[in-house]
């Protein structure tokens, strides 16, 4: 994937999550760089506790291996908040995830989530295509489009489109 060596694969993932949730809540997102909503410090004005913060949920895409950062963001809002949490990552890492998560031995796991980008997005689109292929294909062409007009033309670079669909 040209996304991973061009050290991308995240900021794909995340902007990809964003149009996936601007699409299935038909409601703005939003647009912000890869990581720039995420807390600094408590001092930092309108941050959010992940890459994206839905009513009472907070969802954050980790995309590589579990690191301490985003251990310690999802033991922080655990603690100081009442929010479900959704670690997004890649398919092959899932597992990995929930074993590091639950090696810290005092993580709710309950309140957490870890599934993969491609399960969240891709269940949205087979759902919303009608479980249909000429659907799904249509709706892949959506978050494309979505996904290429307002997230890489406001945050990323131009390597980062997607091409349309065949």
């Amino acid at each position: 994937m040209l996304a991973d060596e061009r050290g991308k694969s995240g900021d794909v993932a995340q902007y990809l999550v964003g149009a996936k949730l601007m699409i299935r809540l038909q409601r703005e997102i939003p647009v912000l760089a890869a990581n720039k909503g995420d807390r600094k410090s408590y001092a930092d004005r309108d941050v959010r506790t992940g890459d994206f913060e839905i009513e009472n949920t907070m969802i954050e895409v980790a995309v590589g291996i579990p690191d301490e950062k985003h251990l310690a963001q999802i033991v922080d809002a655990l603690e100081d908040t009442d929010l479900e949490i959704w670690l997004l990552t890649r398919h092959h890492r899932v597992e990995t995830w929930r074993r590091e998560l639950d090696a810290l031995g005092y993580v709710d796991m309950e309140r957490v989530i870890v599934s993969s980008v491609e399960s969240f997005v891709g269940q949205t689109i087979t759902e919303m295509g009608g479980f249909s292929t000429t659907g799904k294909l249509s709706q892949l062409q959506q978050l494309f489009d979505l996904y290429n007009n307002r997230w890489v033309e406001a945050v990323g670079t131009p390597a980062m489109r997607i091409e349309g669909v065949s």
